[in-house]
């Protein structure tokens, strides 16, 4: 007779079974401890709980929660929609650091740390195309254009030079206070040349700034759209280094004060010998600004101290002052119209066409040496029209105007004009393409003048795509 009992292979199984069940009973308790554990880091720090499998969260959290009238100080809905190819309002920095998008498209959380990071930029490729100037740059300078022309042909240039890189950095500090530190450069190297050039590089804490931005007599938003790299000749557009405080005022206003990099724009001679520039302040600046919903109003004003050393050593100088009225307004729908009028005596190194053609000041006359801060008028208006989501144009028109002295000499810059209308395009994600057609004339103190045309095409992709197509329907 044979006895049946267990075998030693069923044996086995029963003992890998309960090893298993033992194994998957202490995988629960880890799970379980898991989620308790992240339950517990989510109501300490909910912004730093990575998903499973996740790196960083892919909705990054905002560095500050602005209240209400923060908001309404900071940016209003029509300044947020206002665009221009330039970017300069993406770049410009904000009261309380406030975002022009909410989202923050493009940013992520540096793993461990509390800071968000977005690295964007743009490739962008220009033909420029000029009929009868070809000794003209880039940009569109109608007080470049040459008078006593030798050469009457063509040129076609093509460039790389506006293309940019940039990096911001926002971080939280307590309940509704940030800092952000923002650099980005071009490619409008000395002499010409596609060599790295610095746009901007500044640190914001909460609303105090330090660093190299755009002066704080100027508005950003109230830019024309415009293709050329250079812009309207009348605008007030410069980067300057310098201080800053910004504070809200309530109700959509705000105001702002900043010490700025004085670097006066004076070149002439005596008896053939130059003289020397001298700055003994920095430059004051100040604006007023108010944001509703439809648009903003801005006037900004600067206050300067404008000096020169004789090449016998003595020491001259005078008083400069201007103000710049901007503002930006949408119409039938999304389209918009901006205006910028500025006024003042020894501000031409603000303005796009005189910039450094040191015209900030002069003597009055041959026998007359004492300095003279030169009045200057400059004025400029853009219409951007929506044609759909994906398409729109603009028309520009702009106007400087300079006081010489007698001292000054008959080929020294007098006035200027500039008109522009252009078509861009955004076919398809984050590439911009546009044709643009510009057209300038300047005029001398001696009254001879000169004009030129340029025509453009330019296409530019962006490295992160900042506004839906959708979000600009007009």
């Amino acid at each position: 007779m044979l006895i049946c009992g267990a075998s030693p292979l069923s044996a086995q199984e029963t003992t890998q079974e309960e090893a298993i069940r033992r194994l998957n009973a202490r995988m629960a308790e880890l799970q379980a401890q898991i989620a308790e554990i992240q339950a517990e880091l989510a109501a300490i720090h909910p912004e730093q709980l990575a998903q499973p499998g996740s790196i960083v969260s892919t909705q990054p959290p905002a560095p500050e929660k602005l209240t209400s009238q923060q908001q309404e100080e900071a940016i209003g809905e029509a300044t947020r929609h206002h665009q221009t190819f330039a970017q300069d309002e993406e770049d410009a920095p904000r009261l309380y650091n406030a975002p022009m998008d909410p989202t923050y498209p493009g940013f992520f959380l540096l793993p461990g740390t509390h800071t968000l990071l977005r690295i964007d930029g743009s490739a962008r490729a220009d033909l420029i195309y000029d009929p009868r100037t070809p000794t003209m740059g880039d940009g569109f300078i109608p007080s470049s254009i040459p008078i006593a022309s030798t050469s009457d042909h063509s040129n076609v240039n093509g460039s790389i030079r506006g293309s940019r890189f940039m990096a911001d950095f926002r971080i939280p500090y307590g309940e509704s206070a940030s800092a952000r530190t923002f650099i980005q450069y071009d490619f409008f190297g000395p002499n010409g040349t596609t060599a790295p050039r610095l746009r901007h590089f500044y640190a914001q804490l909460n609303n105090i700034l330090v660093g190299q931005t755009f002066t704080n007599f100027m508005d950003p938003d109230a830019f024309g759209d415009e293709l050329d790299n250079q812009g309207v000749n009348a605008a007030v557009s410069v980067r300057l280094p310098q201080a800053r405080y910004s504070f809200g005022l309530g109700g959509g206003a705000s105001a702002s004060i900043a010490l700025e990099d004085p670097d006066s724009s004076i070149d002439f001679s005596i008896a053939g010998a130059p003289v020397t520039p001298t700055t003994s302040a920095p430059d004051l600046t100040l604006h007023l600004r108010n944001e509703w919903e439809n648009g903003h109003l801005q006037l900004a004003s600067t206050f300067r101290d404008l000096g020169v050393e004789f090449p016998d050593g003595r020491r001259e100088s005078t008083f400069g002052w201007g103000v710049n009225a901007t503002g930006g307004i949408e119409v039938l729908g999304r389209n918009s119209i901006v205006l910028g009028l500025a006024y003042g005596h020894g501000i031409a190194r603000y303005v796009g066409d005189t910039a450094g053609a040191g015209l900030d000041a002069a003597p009055e006359s041959q026998t007359d040496l004492s300095l003279k801060a030169l009045p200057l008028t400059a004025a400029y208006g853009s219409y951007q029209h929506y044609w759909n989501q994906n398409m729109r144009s603009s028309v520009t028109l702009g106007h400087v105007k300079v006081q010489n002295t007698s001292f000054q000499l008959p080929d020294t810059y007098h006035k200027s004009t500039y008109s522009g209308i252009n078509l861009i395009w955004n076919p398809i994600g984050s590439l911009d393409v546009g044709a643009e057609f510009v057209y300038g004339w300047v005029e001398e103190k001696s009254g001879a003048s000169a004009d030129a045309p340029r025509f453009r095409i330019t296409a530019r992709y962006n490295f992160v795509k900042h506004r839906p197509a959708e979000e600009r329907a007009p």
